[in-house]
């Protein structure tokens, strides 16, 4: 009987905070659309393979990922052998006061934008409502 009030208490628990963060975006930032003017990816690539004979030869590639060779192909297979983080340089306008800013998102390469954003691409962001040049994911 205990258990089911623990895991009923988790459940709140975790409801309340989800809706505390929902709330908090709400009330503390704004939409808007940004087009990414810059993206800067760093990589590391961990590239194995395995000759006819059983062999394995590992190759190691870090760096800017546009520079390794490895990138497109590793890239499009989405292989777990990449790690790495990117900073996505954008511009927008802030809903607020109609200002236009500049700022930067991060994301590693778990995240779908690592590999899909691209100079050009518009992404939707949230402006904080008291420092207009900080942003989140939107």
């Amino acid at each position: 009987m205990y258990r089911l009030y623990g895991v009923l208490a988790s459940v709140v628990f975790i409801l309340g905070l989800a809706g505390y963060n929902a709330m908090d975006r709400v009330s503390n930032f704004k939409p808007a659309k940004a087009t990414v003017y810059e993206v800067d990816r760093k990589c590391d690539i961990v590239e194995t393979t395995t000759s006819f004979d059983g062999k394995k030869t590992v190759r190691n590639y870090n760096g800017e990922c546009k520079s390794i060779d490895a990138w497109k192909t590793a890239a499009a297979a989405r292989d777990h052998s990449i790690s790495g983080n990117a900073t996505i340089m954008v511009n927008y306008i802030a809903p607020q006061d109609g200002s236009s800013q500049t700022s930067e998102l991060h994301f590693t390469s778990r995240d779908d934008e690592f590999y899909d954003l691209h100079a050009g691409d518009e992404v939707n962001v949230l402006v904080s409502n008291s420092d207009h040049s900080k942003i989140v994911k939107g």
